[in-house]
């Protein structure tokens, strides 16, 4: 499982150091976390990237696990709460 964000961070119109500054993370992890290349986040960053992407983080997670691929997309068209 990774993070993309790249595609919601590209939809609000921000580059890497204004992410940073929002997430309040160092440009270099804020870049790699952009770029896709890091292995694990802490539960804090993800939250406040889901803040500041205005997203959930079944909309920033992805997986090659086909049973991980189809958890992630059945519950990105579940919109009950």
């Amino acid at each position: 499982m990774r993070l993309n964000i790249k595609p919601k961070v590209d939809e609000k119109g921000l580059n890497k150091h204004q992410l940073s500054k929002l997430i309040q993370l160092g440009y270099t992890a804020t870049c790699n976390l952009y770029e896709g290349k890091t292995e694990r986040i802490y539960f804090d960053t993800l939250e406040n990237i889901c803040k500041v992407l205005e997203c959930s983080p079944n909309d920033i997670l992805i997986s090659d696990d086909p049973k991980m691929k189809k958890l992630l997309a059945y519950n990105k068209s579940d919109t009950t709460f």
